[in-house]
């Protein structure tokens, strides 16, 4: 069976969502969560990253050059090998440089896009306590099969692993934007993301989001960047028990 609504813990302030029919779309940075869509680094042996190194930087050398031979490319691989896996190794194992590249796929990622946070349940009082200020807030009931929502919702998966970015890989995995560890499970967190740019077709058919450079001195993760909301998506309003009166208006 799937799920019919979806749900948005909010705090009281945040009645502006209501009132204005504008929500926040958030960046990874800026979430609760320090490890979020930040990728595990890569930590393999010394056959693993030989491998990588032929597939990597041999083998499309031996095509550049036109070596097809047997014998040739053996020698040519070697030849490659003696000369640059040693830093080669050296320079893909290096523990901080290897955090460098995970952490980038955080921030950079702040850049091109923020997500709206939903949930499959409405009665989770961790959620209540945290996201509605100690259920003083209140919670927005979404109509799941909108034409707002519609495909564009995925589940979080929640996992005692998180996934791992390659270096040696142009891509990284979505999968990091959606995995979360088991700890988070009780939330039943579904997400919808909203790209902050607008993304550039390339040749060989994928899309890239370009870096949006800030345009002030507030870092891309603490911009508020908000969206319309359209109303007829909204189904329900389920008021926290400590909810003010003017909260009851929109009732």
């Amino acid at each position: 069976m799937g799920i019919d609504t979806f749900y948005k813990y909010l705090h009281p302030e945040r009645v502006d969502v209501l009132r204005n029919l504008r929500i926040r779309f958030t960046q990874v940075s800026a979430l609760n969560d320090p490890f979020e869509s930040l990728p595990g680094t890569i930590q393999k042996g010394r056959e693993w990253y030989l491998q990588q190194f032929h597939e990597k930087r041999v083998d499309p050398e031996m095509v550049r050059f036109g070596i097809t031979g047997q014998i040739e490319r053996e020698q040519f691989g070697r030849a490659r090998e003696k000369e640059y896996f040693t830093n080669f190794l050296t320079c893909y194992t290096d523990q901080k440089w290897l955090e460098e590249q995970s952490e980038y796929v955080q921030h950079g990622s702040d850049h091109v896009q923020g997500c709206l946070s939903l949930s499959a349940t409405p009665k989770n009082i961790l959620m209540w306590s945290h996201y509605a200020h100690n259920h003083k807030g209140y919670v927005i009931g979404f109509d799941a099969e909108h034409d707002y929502f519609g495909r564009t919702v995925r589940p979080v998966i929640y996992s005692d692993l998180r996934p791992s970015h390659n270096p040696l890989e142009e891509r990284h995995s979505g999968e990091i934007f959606y995995t979360k560890s088991r700890d988070w499970s009780y939330e039943q967190e579904h997400r919808k993301h909203q790209a902050f740019v607008e993304a550039i077709k390339l040749p060989n058919g994928h899309t890239l989001l370009p870096l949006k450079k800030a345009d002030g001195p507030i870092p891309a993760n603490l911009a508020i960047v908000l969206y319309p909301l359209p109303k007829d998506s909204i189904k329900c309003l389920i008021l926290g028990w400590k909810s003010s009166p003017e909260l009851l208006t929109f009732a």
